[in-house]
């Protein structure tokens, strides 16, 4: 699917193409797994320095898994517009007006990403939940 936006810097039109469902599920496997790596090196880090590493069953574990999991999309969308999945499969986030999305607008979407099957509405529709409530869209960098 493609969309028109209308720029008001330059007054004309430019046309992104949606990422498909195919490439958004491949931004998923590749984020997981990057995550997954991030999360391993940040408990080993955390083992190795300060001889502490979030137990099972402890609240702080949950707690420590939402920051990291937040701050990993948080941090990579708002300084590069793409998380590592979105390098590869070469797409990027904007907000619904086609400009680059505020950290409110990226914050917003990836604490949406907690939403329980927010990555099952997927299959239902071209965006998921977190796209839809923050105003943001996945486009190709192909223009």
């Amino acid at each position: 699917m493609t969309i028109r936006m209308n720029t008001e810097t330059l007054n004309e039109s430019i046309n992104y193409k949606l990422a498909d469902k195919s490439v958004r599920l491949g931004n998923y496997i590749i984020d997981t797994i990057a995550f997954c790596f991030i999360l391993f090196v940040h408990a080993l880090i955390l083992d190795g320095l300060f001889g502490m590493v979030p137990e099972e069953g402890s609240p702080f574990l949950g707690i420590y898994f939402l920051v990291l999991y937040v701050g990993y999309y948080t941090i990579f969308e708002y300084l590069f517009g793409k998380s590592p999945g979105k390098f590869i499969t070469k797409t990027h986030v904007l907000n619904s007006g086609g400009f680059r999305p505020t950290f409110l607008n990226i914050l917003g979407r990836n604490l949406c990403r907690l939403i329980p099957f927010d990555n099952i509405s997927l299959l239902f529709s071209i965006s998921v939940m977190h796209d839809k409530f923050s105003k943001t869209l996945v486009v190709d960098d192909s223009r």
